[in-house]
């Protein structure tokens, strides 16, 4: 049975959910890990892990929708204070280079959001697109703060960097691109203790799957991919990425 560590399964392209979650169970997926990304999706993760307790779900403001929500941090932190019991984890947070709001805003952001999540002992899910030295740089800030690095797309000395920090490396559809030769060198020099699957649904379909969005039922096309690039026993690594998850996001 595998885990899908990032899925935005809140988001209108997946409705209706009980079938989805039901062709989930079919395929081999047993939990998704649903990340919060805005002021209106704060509180639908949670609610939905009310109705499915196959949803793990997290809180936190991803940098693409912090303009509207400025002035809101106590809205998350208050939240997330309320139901850190059913919470995974803060996030998604982050940074990106090529989309959101002035760095200083999106650095603001991602320091209350690191905070957050040592003050209530969460890992945190973090969005770093061209900005790896630049979140390198800011993790060190906040020792013992753990988490995953969602979509992990760079080179073999960056995916080093996160993981002496603490930090697993996200594998979603980017391992299945022919182009993505640097990313796939990268994951062979972590030890597979380090790495979690995901799908990042809707988003980031898997090359060769046809479809206008993607879904956690191809979680396991993507396992297949880093079982191949890893050239490890799909079985044995299946067990091993869902253990990584339920120690980072469940503690065990």
């Amino acid at each position: 049975m595998l885990i899908d560590s990032h899925c935005h399964i809140d988001f209108d392209e997946l409705a209706p959910l009980g079938p989805l979650l039901d062709a989930c169970r079919q395929a081999g997926v047993e939990a998704l890990v649903v990340p919060g990304v805005s002021l209106a999706h704060l509180e639908r993760p949670w609610q939905l892990s009310r109705q499915y307790p196959m949803l793990w779900p997290a809180a936190g403001f991803h940098p693409w929708y912090l303009p509207e929500a400025q002035g809101a941090f106590g809205v998350l932190e208050d939240f997330a204070r309320r139901h850190s019991g059913d919470l995974v984890a803060i996030g998604e947070a982050g940074l990106d280079k090529f989309k959101g709001p002035d760095a200083a805003t999106q650095e603001w952001w991602l320091a209350r959001q690191l905070e957050l999540a040592q003050a209530l002992d969460k890992p945190i899910i973090l969005h770093s697109v061209g900005t790896h030295a630049r979140l390198t740089a800011i993790l060190k800030q906040y020792p013992g703060v753990r988490g995953v690095i969602h979509a992990f797309s760079g080179s073999s000395e960056q995916a080093r960097e996160f993981v002496k920090l603490g930090f697993y490396l996200g594998v979603g559809g980017v391992v299945t691109r022919a182009s993505a030769n640097k990313t796939r060198d990268a994951l062979r020099t972590v030890p597979h203790k380090w790495l979690l699957l995901e799908t990042d649904a809707p988003s980031m379909l898997p090359e060769g799957l046809a479809g206008t969005h993607n879904s956690p039922v191809n979680l396991p096309f993507i396992h297949k991919a880093l079982s191949e690039t890893l050239q490890a026993d799909p079985n044995a690594l299946a067990l091993t990425l869902s253990a990584n998850a339920r120690r980072l996001f469940q503690g065990r």
